[in-house]
């Protein structure tokens, strides 16, 4: 699970819950819950948590059960990496 704080110090999780099938593959969030979590993060954790993402995904991508969280783990980190472009975030201390 990745944690990051949002604009008021409250913690953000990814993934929200850890739903699994009936195979035992554990379930990504919806796509359209993705964008509203980017834009609830603190502008000073955007790229901190995009490294807490890529490195979750590096730790289980030999892990079947975990390739839909992983490819959610990825846009999210997308997703982040963006917004930070698009507000120009990347030089924040």
């Amino acid at each position: 699970m990745s944690q990051t704080l949002d604009a008021i110090g409250r913690p953000l999780f990814f993934p929200s819950s850890m739903e699994i099938d009936d195979a035992g593959v554990i379930l990504a969030r919806p796509l359209e819950d993705l964008a509203p979590l980017v834009a609830e993060i603190a502008p000073n954790q955007l790229l901190p948590f995009v490294r807490r993402l890529i490195n979750g995904t590096a730790k289980r991508k030999r892990q079947p059960r975990w390739a839909a969280v992983n490819k959610q783990r990825l846009l999210l980190a997308k997703l982040c990496i963006d917004r930070a472009l698009r507000e120009d975030l990347h030089a924040i201390a």
